[in-house]
């Protein structure tokens, strides 16, 4: 799920198309993409909100597989939400993909037993960045769950290994 804040409620399809060619980037062959729905108005209150696009996909992933990740591990995408939580640590977005696969590296990167090759952290960079921005769509930028617009500039970052997140039952 991600949160964008737009009021222009026409960019509903332009969005779901952006993030979904953003995420086939990061996902192997054999992860297809099912559906997508966008809910707005973002400027108006939880009462008013409405489904205002609800799409059939029948997209797969277009990650090339030169080696196969298992299905629970996850690559964790992140943005500095410019806040800090009561210790003083950085809060942080964070998007949880199961990519299915890795376009480059070893097999130990795919099992999590070792960090992502630099040249895998950078291809979910690059989508990170594509989605904080919309893939180039004016007015609708990523925000947290709550509505808070993320810092200009802040870059998207990734942790350097794959970590265990189980998908809900």
């Amino acid at each position: 799920m991600y949160h964008f804040d737009t009021a222009v409620d026409t960019t509903s399809d332009e969005v779901i198309d952006a993030v979904v060619a953003a995420e086939q980037t990061v996902h192997g062959p054999g992860v297809a993409f099912k559906n997508a729905k966008a809910f707005g108005p973002t400027d108006g209150l939880p009462a008013q909100n409405v489904m205002l696009a609800d799409r059939t996909l029948t997209q797969f992933g277009t990650m090339p597989t030169a080696v196969t990740a298992g299905k629970e591990l996850a690559a964790v995408v992140q943005w500095d939400t410019g806040r800090k939580n009561t210790r003083g640590g950085r809060i942080f977005y964070r998007k949880y993909l199961h990519p299915g696969a890795l376009g480059t590296g070893n097999d130990d990167a795919g099992k999590g037993n070792v960090a992502m090759t630099q040249a895998q952290q950078d291809l979910f960079v690059a989508y990170g960045n594509d989605v904080k921005n919309a893939v180039g769509l004016s007015g609708a930028n990523l925000t947290d769950a709550k509505g808070r617009a993320l810092p200009i500039g802040t870059p998207a970052t990734v942790l350097p290994h794959l970590h265990t997140r189980q998908f809900r039952r």
